[in-house]
C-alpha cells in the first residue's frame, strides 16, 4: 500500500485493487438512479472535478465515471450543489477533522469512513474509505429540476 497526506488526514491506499474493484462496476450512482438531478451531474461530469481532483482519483485508482453515490442539495447561486464520494482500497492511519480541501471556490473533499456510507457496489475487500466531495454545477439538461 502506497500513503498519502491531504490537510491533516493521512491515509494508506491500494491503487491496483482498487482498480480491479471499478472495472468490474458497469457504471456509476447517477446512472443506476437515473433520476433528472443525476442526469444534470452526469452530464458534466467532466466539468464538475477539477483536473486537480481527476488527478487524485487516478493516482488513488479510481474511475471518475464510477461515483458510489451522488445527490443534489439545491439550487445556489443559480448553480445547483452536489454532494457524493468514490469508494477505494484503503485505511486512515491519522483520520485527522476530515477538514475539507479546497480545489477552487466551487470544490471541496476529503477522506472519510466507508462503514458510515451505504455498501460499496463493488468488491473493495474489507479495508475501505471514502473520498467525499461537494461542488457546484449549473442545469444543463433540458428536464426541468
Amino acid at each position: 500500500m502506497d500513503q498519502m497526506r491531504s490537510a491533516d488526514q493521512t491515509i494508506r491506499f491500494d491503487r491496483e485493487q482498487t482498480k480491479r474493484a471499478y472495472s468490474a462496476l458497469t457504471g456509476g450512482d447517477a446512472e443506476r438512479c437515473g433520476c433528472s438531478s443525476c442526469l444534470n451531474f452526469a452530464a458534466q461530469r467532466h466539468a464538475a472535478y477539477p483536473e486537480g481532483f481527476r488527478v487524485l482519483l487516478d493516482q488513488l485508482g479510481i474511475d471518475p465515471e464510477k461515483e458510489g453515490e451522488v445527490y443534489e442539495c439545491g439550487p445556489e447561486d443559480q448553480l445547483h450543489v452536489y454532494g457524493g464520494w468514490f469508494y477505494f482500497v484503503g485505511e486512515f492511519i491519522e483520520p485527522g477533522e476530515r477538514a475539507n480541501s479546497g480545489l477552487g471556490s466551487h470544490f471541496h473533499y476529503w477522506f472519510g469512513p466507508a462503514k458510515h456510507l451505504p455498501k460499496a457496489h463493488g468488491d473493495f475487500g474489507q479495508k475501505v474509505l471514502s473520498l467525499e466531495f461537494v461542488t457546484r454545477v449549473p442545469w444543463v439538461i433540458s428536464e426541468n429540476p
